[in-house]
C-alpha cells in the first residue's frame, strides 16, 4: 500500500541556463518570455500536469516554453511549483536574462528556449542523483536485477500512456524491505517510440544504489526503497526476474529507510556512456518493440501530414461496423429516422441491439466530400478524446457504402436552436455562455493540448452538436488538417469551408492555421450573443452583415444593442461584453492579431486578463457598395449560399 506523501512547497533540485544566449532587460524577448510564463502559470491546474505555450512575432524574439509536473502531483501542488519557477526562480534567482533555461524540482520541471523543442527528444543536459540517505551497506546483484527488471517492465506502459500523460509507477517486492518503488515519466508531446528510448537510456544511467534518479529534459526515472509518490492509482506490481533465484539482501538498518528528494542526494552530470546493464530478456522485448515502432515511424515520416488510407485500417478491428448492423439499426435508413443532411450526405438516427442510440452519417454518391475526407474523419475523431468533441463509435466501409457512426446527441445542432424563433428562447444566457466556453475548451484541446495538432477548417454553428444537457460537442472533422508540432500555417489550392465563417486569409489565398479556426469561433460567439446568423457574401450582400453591425455598435459604445431580444434583461452584462469583445478580437483581419485559444479560455474562465481593443473586421467600410474594392481579382462567388453550406474550390490558384 502506498502512503500518500504531500509536499508543502516546491523542492528545488537543479537548473541549467545558457551562458551564450542572453537578452537585455525590457526587450521584446523579455516581454514574450513573461507572456509564456503567464500562460504556463495560468494552465498549471489542468488535469494533465503539462502545458506548452509560445509567444512572439517573427523569428528573432519567439519564446517557446512548457512545464511538466510529476504525474502524481495534485493541481494545487503543480501550480505552486510552476508559479515559483516562472515568477521568481527562473527570471530572478537562477537564470536571469537567459534566452534558454531548464529548472527541475521534485514536483515539476519548467523549460523555455528561443528555439522550438516541442515534441523533440532531448537527453542532454541531464542529471543523475543518488539518494545517499538510503545507503546502509553493499547493494547486492539481486537487488540490481530486481530493480532493473521492475523499471524495464514499465517502460512500454509509460510510453503508451496517451496524448496527455506518459507516466507510470511500479512496485517490486523485496525480502527484508518494504519493497522497491519506481516512477517513470516523459513529456507527453513525445511519440511513444521517443519516450521509450528516453526512458531506456535514463534507466541505463541509474547508478548502483538503494535509491536514485535520472532527470533529462524529455523524461525522468526514479526508484527508492520506500514510497515517494502520491497514491497508487497507476501502480503495477512487477514480476520477479524470470531466471534469477533470490539471494540474501545486503545488511540494512531499517531505521534509515527513508527517501530523500534533494538534501540527501549527490548530483553528477549524466555520462554519455550507460554503464548499468539491464536484464537480457527485458532488453530484447523492449528493443523489439522499439524496432517495430521505429519501422512504423519511419514509414509514417515519409508521408505528408494528410491522413493516409493505411492509417484507417489500423482502427478496423476495434471500430468497424457491419453494414447490415447499421441498416437494421436505422430501419433501412427510414425517412422518419433522418436527422439532417450536409455536404457529406445524410444523417440517420439508429438504435443498436443493446439499446444504444447512434447517429449514422452516410456518404452520398455525389457528395462534395470524398473518401479522403471520410478517412480523415475516422482517424482524427478516433484519436481525439475530449468532452467537447463528438465521440466516434465506429465506421462502415465497403465498395458501395461509407458510413460514420457517432454517439447520438438528442438536441441536434446549435443552429437548430439559435436561428429558430420558436426554439431560441430555450437558450438562456447561462446556456449560451456555457456553449461558448465549451467550444473554446474543445478548440484549445485541438490546437494546443492534444498529442496531434488539428485545424478544423469548417467550424460553424451547424457543426456544434448539443447533448441532453446542452453541452456543446464539436463535430464534422472531414475537412480537418493535421499539423506538425512546429508547423504554424498550411497552404492549399483547394479551399473548403463555409461562407460567413471562413477567415479572409484562407478564403482569398488558401493559407490556413489555428487562427483560421479562431476566426470561425469568433463568428459563432457573435451569433450566439445576437441570435442572428452571419451573412457576409461580398458584393452579393444585401443587408448589413452581423460582424459589421456588432463592430459598428461596439464603436458607437452601444454593444448591448446586439443582444438577442429573447434574452430581454436576463443576462450578465460583464459576461456579454467580454464575449462581444472576444468575438471581435477573433475576427480581426490579420491572423496575428487574433488571440490564441488558451487566452480565450483563460478570459472566459474569469482570469484577470487585459483584452486589447478590437480593430474593424475584414472588408468593413460602413457601406456595402465599397466592399467590392477589397475583393481581389479572381475571387468569385459561384452561387449564393445560406451561410450554412460547405463549399470547395472557391478560389483556384493553379
Amino acid at each position: 500500500m502506498i502512503i500518500p506523501l504531500f509536499s508543502s512547497a516546491p523542492t528545488y533540485v537543479n537548473s541549467i541556463c545558457s551562458n551564450t544566449t542572453m537578452f537585455t532587460t525590457k526587450s521584446q524577448y523579455q516581454t514574450n518570455l513573461n507572456t509564456v510564463f503567464q500562460y504556463l502559470s495560468d494552465n498549471a491546474t489542468n488535469p494533465f500536469g503539462f502545458h506548452a505555450a509560445q509567444a512572439g512575432n517573427g523569428t528573432k524574439n519567439f519564446v517557446y516554453g512548457h512545464f511538466l509536473c510529476r504525474g502524481d502531483q495534485v493541481p494545487s501542488s503543480c501550480q505552486e511549483c510552476v508559479t515559483t519557477a516562472t515568477t521568481t526562480d527562473l527570471p530572478k534567482t537562477y537564470c536571469p536574462n537567459r534566452k534558454e533555461a531548464i529548472i527541475w524540482y521534485d514536483q515539476c520541471m519548467v523549460r523555455y528556449s528561443n528555439k522550438s523543442f516541442f515534441g523533440v527528444l532531448q537527453q542532454d543536459p541531464g542529471l543523475v542523483l543518488t539518494n545517499t540517505q538510503n545507503v546502509t551497506g553493499n547493494v547486492s546483484q539481486f537487488f540490481i536485477d530486481v530493480m532493473n527488471n521492475m523499471m524495464n517492465n514499465v517502460v512500454i506502459r509509460a510510453a503508451n500512456g496517451g496524448p496527455n500523460k506518459k507516466y507510470a509507477t511500479t512496485y517490486a517486492p523485496y525480502p527484508g524491505l518494504m519493497g522497491i518503488y519506481g516512477l517513470e515519466q516523459c513529456t507527453p508531446d513525445l511519440s511513444a517510440l521517443n519516450c521509450a528510448q528516453c526512458l531506456l537510456n535514463a534507466i541505463g544511467s541509474l547508478p548502483i544504489s538503494e535509491g536514485a534518479q535520472t532527470i533529462l529534459p524529455s523524461c525522468s526515472v526514479r526508484f527508492e526503497i520506500s514510497p515517494f509518490f502520491n497514491g497508487a492509482s497507476n501502480l503495477t506490481v512487477s514480476p520477479p526476474p524470470p531466471s534469477l533465484p533470490p539471494s540474501p539482501p545486503a545488511s540494512r538498518n531499517n531505521s534509515t529507510r527513508t527517501s530523500s528528494s534533494s538534501g540527501n542526494t549527490t548530483k553528477r552530470k549524466l555520462r554519455t556512456s550507460m554503464t548499468v546493464a539491464f536484464p537480457t530478456a527485458a532488453a530484447i522485448a523492449i528493443l523489439l518493440f522499439l524496432g517495430i515502432y521505429l519501422c512504423v515511424s519511419r514509414w509514417k515520416a515519409t508521408e505528408k501530414v494528410n491522413v493516409k488510407t493505411d492509417e484507417v485500417r489500423r482502427f478496423a478491428d476495434s471500430l468497424q461496423f457491419d453494414f447490415n448492423t447499421i441498416q437494421v439499426a436505422t430501419h433501412n435508413f427510414a425517412a422518419e429516422n433522418k436527422l439532417g443532411e450536409g455536404g457529406f450526405g445524410e444523417v440517420y438516427k439508429g438504435q443498436l441491439k443493446g439499446g444504444q442510440e447512434v447517429a449514422a452519417k452516410r456518404l452520398s454518391k455525389n457528395s462534395i466530400q470524398g473518401i479522403a475526407e471520410f478517412e480523415t474523419e475516422i482517424v482524427l475523431v478516433a484519436r481525439l478524446q475530449h468532452k467537447n468533441l463528438v465521440k466516434l463509435l465506429g465506421y462502415c466501409a465497403s465498395p458501395d457504402e461509407s458510413l460514420l457512426v457517432y454517439e447520438f446527441l438528442p438536441n441536434s445542432s446549435l443552429d437548430k436552436f439559435l436561428f429558430d424563433p420558436a426554439k431560441k428562447s430555450i437558450l438562456n444566457w447561462r446556456s449560451r455562455f456555457n456553449i461558448i466556453y465549451g467550444i473554446a475548451k474543445g478548440l484549445q484541446y485541438l490546437h494546443e493540448d492534444s498529442r496531434i495538432k488539428v485545424v478544423h477548417r469548417d467550424l460553424k454553428s451547424s457543426n456544434i452538436l448539443l447533448d441532453e444537457d446542452m453541452n456543446p460537442k464539436i463535430a464534422d472533422f472531414g475537412l480537418a488538417r493535421l499539423f506538425e508540432v512546429d508547423q504554424t500555417q498550411g497552404d492549399t489550392k483547394r479551399i473548403v469551408g463555409t461562407y460567413g465563417y471562413m477567415a479572409p486569409e484562407y478564403a482569398i489565398t488558401g493559407h490556413y492555421s489555428v487562427k483560421s479556426d479562431v476566426y470561425s469561433f469568433g463568428v459563432i460567439v457573435l451569433e450566439i450573443v445576437s441570435g442572428q446568423r452571419n451573412r457576409s457574401f461580398g458584393r452579393l450582400q444585401l443587408d448589413e452583415a452581423l460582424l459589421h453591425r456588432v463592430w459598428r455598435l461596439w464603436n458607437e459604445d452601444e454593444p448591448l444593442n446586439v443582444i438577442d431580444t429573447v434574452l430581454e434583461d436576463n443576462f450578465e452584462e460583464e459576461q456579454v461584453l467580454k464575449c462581444i469583445q472576444l468575438g471581435l478580437l477573433c475576427i480581426q483581419e490579420h491572423a496575428i492579431d487574433r488571440p490564441r485559444m488558451t487566452s480565450i479560455v483563460a478570459a472566459l474562465s474569469g482570469q484577470a486578463i487585459r483584452l486589447p481593443t478590437p480593430k474593424p473586421p475584414h472588408f468593413f467600410s460602413g457601406a456595402v457598395d465599397d466592399e467590392a474594392r477589397d475583393i481581389p481579382d479572381g475571387y468569385t462567388f459561384p452561387y449564393m449560399h445560406t451561410g450554412n453550406e460547405t463549399i470547395t474550390n472557391v478560389y483556384s490558384r493553379d
